[in-house]
């Protein structure tokens, strides 16, 4: 970060500019902390790019103080349950549409199935201690998923549980990212406006002969982390 960067991330951590408050425009930015508008206007990408302020979607060079994720940094294979567990937080759902649907394009090639097989189609809000954590779309095979229910997922229940009910145990998780922003409707579900930057996760959930037996498409409040040898 260049300096003026730094002299403006310190007056955010002293508060004196508060969670979601929109930053003064750049003048006014000079003005406080020197330099010219090139050095603030690259300072304030800088702090783009840290996760300190975050562009107002639809309002030109309009910034403001980002609100920290709920969780920070969680590294892992990313289990909303088992994370909150961790955190001695009560984990909890709330499914807003469950149904059986064939199979398109995108969700067939992924989960090595004919297209128009069947998938039992999850879309349910996740909590921790009745806080919005992320929202989830699970897509089940339907062939290996005989009679399951929406009720089985209810209450905070793993998604791996049930999944270890039918038989089916997970060996390894293949994800994909993306950039994307938020719709108004997905954006209402979480209180955010809509045009903020999100990360999308989908991830195929293989078995130890690596067949794909769950996919799910995320958008979680928490910034996804990796450990991995080198």
């Amino acid at each position: 970060m260049n300096a003026l960067a730094v002299k403006m991330y310190d007056a955010i951590r002293k508060g004196e500019y508060k969670e979601n408050e929109v930053m003064p425009d750049v003048a006014a930015l000079v003005a406080k902390f020197g330099g010219d508008e090139k050095t603030v206007r690259e300072g304030i990408g800088d702090l783009v790019y840290e996760g300190a302020l975050e562009r107002v979607p639809g309002h030109g060079d309009q910034v403001r103080v980002r609100k920290p994720y709920l969780w920070g940094l969680v590294t892992g294979n990313h289990s909303f349950t088992g994370e909150a567990k961790k955190r001695g937080q009560k984990p909890g759902n709330r499914i807003l549409t469950f149904e059986k649907r064939p199979a398109w394009p995108q969700v067939a090639k992924r989960l090595q199935l004919e297209e128009g097989e069947e998938v039992n189609v999850m879309e349910r809000l996740l909590f921790a201690d009745d806080k919005v954590v992320g929202l989830e779309f699970s897509y089940m095979p339907s062939k290996f998923y005989p009679g399951v229910e929406r009720e089985m997922f209810e209450g905070g229940k793993s998604t791996f549980a049930v999944m270890e009910k039918f038989g089916h145990i997970s060996a390894k998780g293949v994800d994909e990212l993306a950039v994307a922003t938020l719709e108004p409707r997905e954006a209402e579900l979480f209180g955010m406006d809509p045009g903020v930057p999100v990360l999308i996760r989908f991830r195929v959930t293989l078995n130890p002969e690596g067949v794909p037996i769950k996919g799910s498409r995320a958008i979680y409040l928490f910034n996804p982390g990796y450990t991995l040898d080198i």
